[in-house]
């Protein structure tokens, strides 16, 4: 069977990693300590992206909550069930794995995103995370960039968690989405998975009928 899928774009957070569970897991004791309030009162909006969104705090409590648990994130967090198992096996078949993240801070804050990017290579080599290439792009502006990263490179199938960003790339390849508590239902038409495992089978599943369908042509 040959490979429909030969480039494969994967976001990082979100995708290769459950964002929305780490920033709960950890976000809901560290503000009903900040704010002596019980598990129930601390939580503004279970479905928001970001913690500020989430736990209703400031900028500046953002920051400082990101500053106890950046590190923890960026090196030690578990993959998504299966991104270890079902990427090496992707490779191992010839398939080429671009991972496209915005984990790139603006230029004033060089030594952050220097540092953002040495973490996030750390991380993914210590999870044996298949890949062929990583990309960085700014987080502000991956709306616009990743749709031109995905043209560059030829991209045909992208798993993201954004909906926005998915929306964007509806003519540039094939999108997938993972499931993360901010972007549940948000727009169904977008196959949507919850482990690697899945999104693999749906891949073959999409290469088998296709395959098919260019062997009746032939016979036709």
């Amino acid at each position: 069977m040959s490979l429909i899928y030969q480039n494969i774009g994967l976001d990082l957070d979100g995708v290769l990693t459950e964002h929305s569970k780490f920033q709960l897991e950890k976000g809901i004791p560290y503000f009903c300590h900040k704010y002596n309030l019980p598990r129930d009162k601390v939580i503004k909006d279970i479905r928001g992206m970001d913690i500020e969104e989430i736990f209703g705090c400031t900028h500046q409590e953002r920051f400082l909550f990101w500053a106890k648990y950046i590190w923890e994130y960026c090196t030690i967090t578990k993959p998504r069930n299966g991104a270890k198992e079902v990427t090496q096996k992707w490779l191992a078949e010839g398939r080429n794995i671009f991972i496209i993240t915005g984990r790139k801070e603006r230029e004033e804050f060089f030594l952050v995103s220097k540092m953002l990017m040495l973490l996030t290579k750390y991380w993914l080599n210590h999870q044996n995370i298949g890949y062929s290439e990583i990309v960085f792009c700014s987080n502000s502006s991956s709306e616009i960039e990743k749709k031109a990263i995905c043209q560059k490179l030829n991209i045909e199938i992208m798993a993201e968690d954004r909906i926005n960003v998915l929306n964007s790339l509806q003519e540039t390849c094939d999108i997938v989405c993972f499931e993360n508590m901010y972007n549940m239902g948000l727009n169904d038409k977008i196959p949507n998975f919850k482990t690697f495992y899945e999104m693999d089978e749906y891949i073959r599943e999409i290469e088998k009928k296709k395959n098919i369908l260019q062997k009746t042509k032939k016979l036709l």
